[in-house]
């Protein structure tokens, strides 16, 4: 876990000092060059007749198109064809040098690169997250829901203007700019302590490739993957997706629903989009330390210590749900509770159902 969080950091390092090249050092290191082209090519030829410092005045005069009128006492034909050349050459790399420098802090690029740093430490230093792979229109509300929920999340998101739409929307939201398909992207989203990975892009063969990467990467995360063709699905799957998840089928699932049992989805409308209460259906896995284990129902009494009442529990050997378990049923390690609460109150449950003592 350490060493995968240090080479992280790594990368971001290595990215940081990648842009600085690109942005700061190549310009300036060109401009120096070009000074000391023209300051010694001045010296070498005046044969010692003029001092290296006045070369480097000349040089400086000649390269910022000051002039002063002043010139190298018997300068000759071979230093002034030299000095044309030095101001043809030097006067195109000087200009680019100082536009790129002055760019670099004018349009806060300096900024946003410490900015991304920042980013990607504070990414580095997660575990347990879930990482979105686009924050388009399935992407946005996949976010919004993981927000509402107060679970850790990283945005992966090749546009930047939409992900900064997503971040003004959401404030302190873990975002990078690049392409989810890389492999060095993921690495920066710290996928190898991700808990899950949502390919939510429209186009499924670049789900798909994030699929495989983050399989690939790390065996035991839970991938939830967009798919539009429904002749994919087993693609998916073969791929290392735990779910498929078709918007088409789920929307015309939801309008089919809207008309037969209305009142079904308007709970269920209410619970998903409330403002105030972020009511949600959840899970939760019973672990082996957790003082529940061997215990029913009954003896547990959930609704008094929670505030919640299971609607539903999967046993580690079932392959169903029973809903509406008896309060005999006893608990076992692995058991999975469903349940219907607010976040504090999923919260507590989590408490009982991974602690050590009773």
């Amino acid at each position: 876990m350490a060493s995968s969080k240090t080479s992280q950091l790594l990368i971001a390092d290595i990215a940081l000092m990648r842009a600085l090249l690109q942005r700061l050092i190549v310009p300036a290191a060109l401009a120096l060059g070009v000074f000391l082209f023209g300051a010694f090519g001045f010296y070498l030829i005046g044969k010692g007749a003029w001092t290296l410092f006045d070369c480097a005045y000349m040089t400086s005069i000649t390269l910022t198109t000051v002039g002063y009128g002043e010139i190298l006492e018997g300068l000759g034909s071979d230093g002034r064809l030299f000095a044309m050349v030095l101001m043809w050459s030097g006067m195109g790399v000087t200009l680019y040098a100082v536009s790129t420098i002055t760019a670099f802090f004018v349009e806060t690029d300096l900024w946003r690169i410490l900015r991304e740093r920042r980013m990607e430490k504070r990414i580095a230093a997660l575990s347990g997250h879930i990482i979105v792979c686009g924050a388009g229109k399935t992407g946005i509300n996949v976010i919004r829901e993981i927000v509402n929920t107060g679970r850790p999340c990283v945005v992966i998101e090749g546009d930047l203007e939409r992900l900064e739409r997503v971040q003004e929307e959401f404030g302190a939201l873990f975002c990078l700019h690049g392409d989810a398909t890389e492999e060095a992207v993921l690495d920066k989203a710290g996928i190898a302590n991700a808990a899950g990975v949502i390919a939510s892009l429209s186009d499924d063969s670049h789900n798909l490739l994030i699929t495989v990467q983050a399989r690939y990467i790390n065996p035991g995360v839970t991938i939830v993957s967009r798919c539009n063709e429904n002749n994919l699905t087993e693609k998916f799957y073969r791929a290392g997706a735990n779910y498929v998840v078709n918007p088409a089928f789920i929307g015309g699932m939801r309008m089919a629903s809207q008309m037969i049992r209305p009142h079904v989805v308007s709970f269920l409308d209410r619970m998903l989009r409330s403002r105030d209460l972020a009511i949600r259906v959840e899970e939760v896995v019973l672990d082996a330390s957790s003082p529940w284990v061997g215990r029913t129902l009954e003896e547990i009494d959930i609704y008094k210590q929670t505030g919640l009442v299971p609607i539903a529990i999967k046993q580690p050997e079932w392959e169903d749900y029973a809903y509406n378990p008896s309060p005999q049923e006893k608990l076992e390690a692995q058991t999975v509770l469903i349940v219907i609460g607010d976040p504090g109150q999923i919260s507590r449950l989590r408490e009982f159902c991974c602690r050590d003592g009773a």
